[in-house]
């Protein structure tokens, strides 16, 4: 995917995800950690670091990661590498600052779509951030 170390490109997705966030305790999401629910049941790639994490419950979970997004929608799994999107659409994610959950699809290069269930309001900057950094971040970090 690229000669950036992991540790360079989590580093650069949480600055920006952390430049947009005014606070970032919320209840099913986390940033840099993997949620607890998820920590005992999935193992990263050797030097793979997580980004955003967000648990629901066994049937709605994500973990945004160094060079992956993976989980579980209503029972199908997906995985993708963020260099595939083509868009996320994410729904009414501001929810004016109530916990919600709310459904993204995304949409891959190749035409596959995926749903993705994440925590809508404050928590929503997270995977939206992680999104934008692939399209408008990452392209600068390959151009030095």
């Amino acid at each position: 995917m690229s000669d950036w170390p992991h540790s360079v490109i989590q580093a650069a997705l949480l600055q920006y995800i952390r430049s947009h966030v005014k606070q970032s305790n919320w209840r099913f999401t986390q940033l840099e950690v993997l949620h607890d629910a998820l920590a005992r049941v999935i193992q990263l790639e050797p030097e793979e670091l997580c980004v955003v994490s967000c648990f629901i419950d066994g049937q709605r979970w994500y973990v945004m990661t160094t060079t992956r997004v993976f989980g579980i929608y209503r029972g199908s799994r997906f995985e993708f590498s963020p260099l595939q999107v083509r868009k996320y659409i994410w729904g009414d994610f501001k929810q004016e600052g109530r916990v919600q959950i709310e459904v993204a699809e995304v949409q891959l290069i190749g035409g596959e779509k995926i749903t993705l269930a994440y925590e809508a309001g404050f928590a929503s900057i997270a995977p939206i951030y992680y999104e934008r950094f692939w399209h408008a971040r990452y392209p600068q970090l390959e151009r030095g």
